[in-house]
């Protein structure tokens, strides 16, 4: 992965953390619902976590950075699963994990995550 990539990332999921106690219309969050956790290991893990996902709309091109062609979507939707935590407070810090890549979609990764 390019590390611009790599950046543009970790700044959109920033942002996507930094709002998630804001109403999800205004953030781009379509809120978080219950999904499988196929995508990670069952070993070492609880039985009792269930995972949540959702899709973040995120602008194409910040001001100043880009500017989006015309006739193309202006925004773009990045799928994210979480892990709620059993135990802490709302305020703890989120960890990221992202899958996928390029010609890789994070919904169809079937390997499981390591921390």
């Amino acid at each position: 992965m390019k590390l611009h990539h790599l950046i543009l990332m970790v700044t959109i999921f920033t942002q996507a953390s930094a709002v998630s106690s804001s109403s999800s219309s205004s953030s781009g969050l379509n809120g978080w619902y219950p999904c499988s956790e196929s995508t990670f290991s069952d070993e070492g893990g609880s039985g009792d976590q269930d995972a949540e996902c959702a899709v973040y709309t995120a602008p194409l091109c910040y001001p100043g950075i880009c500017e989006t062609p015309e006739g193309v979507d202006s925004t773009v939707d990045i799928f994210v699963k979480r892990v709620v935590a059993v135990s802490g407070s709302d305020t703890a810090t989120n960890v990221w994990i992202m899958q996928g890549g390029q010609g890789a979609s994070s919904t169809a990764s079937t390997y499981p995550l390591v921390l």
